[in-house]
């Protein structure tokens, strides 16, 4: 099993805890046990997809114990987005989660505006093909679930959506930080949003 698949995410800052979703649909081999600590990019279970077994890691800066199932049973389908389980973090582990973030890996820049920083390191695309537009141009308005982009990694295809805990539902794409096709790494900002006032 070459190919990895990032699992997305939702964070509970009340709770210090992840929601892990499904990053496609496909079959779950099965999620890790209660109490297993999961590390980032370690791969944490298989998932089938059209046939292809694909190995589900862990964003950076996402980790913690397995406090909660919400996937049971062996070979369970699932969909895109679904919630798999839910990781605890310590509060060191958390304080140092919020510290990267504070270094300008997530969230807002200081002229107000969102930075859309890349899930992952890999290659960057604005476009599902050659021939499509690009998802978003510059002045494009944009929604919680808007997808702007993609970065492929090791030949899966992440889709780079807009929203998340914390942020505006609605706003406006101001710049593209990266060109279409190249190298990106983890947190590298990839786009500029305003806020929808």
């Amino acid at each position: 099993m070459d190919n990895k698949l990032v699992a997305r995410f939702d964070e509970d800052r009340q709770e210090r805890s992840f929601i892990v979703r499904s990053p496609a649909v496909g079959v779950l081999d099965r999620a890790p046990a209660l109490g297993a600590f999961q590390n980032p990019l370690a791969g944490f279970a298989a998932l089938t997809v059209l046939g292809r077994q694909q190995v589900l890691v862990l964003p950076h800066n996402v980790s913690g114990r397995v406090v909660e199932q919400l996937v049971t049973g062996m070979n369970v389908p699932v969909e895109y987005n679904q919630p798999l389980f839910r990781l605890e973090v310590d509060a060191e582990e958390y304080a140092r989660i919020q510290s990267a973030r504070q270094r300008g890996l997530l969230a807002q820049t200081p002229d107000g505006l969102i930075a859309v920083p890349s899930p992952s390191d890999g290659i960057f695309y604005r476009r599902a093909s050659q021939d499509s537009p690009p998802y978003v141009e510059v002045g494009d308005p944009v929604s919680r679930g808007s997808v702007l982009g993609l970065v492929e990694v090791m030949k899966c295809f992440n889709q780079i959506v807009y929203g998340g805990p914390g942020l505006p539902d609605r706003g406006t794409v101001v710049s593209v930080r990266a060109d279409d096709a190249s190298e990106v790494k983890f947190g590298e900002p990839l786009f500029h949003v305003k806020p929808e006032e």
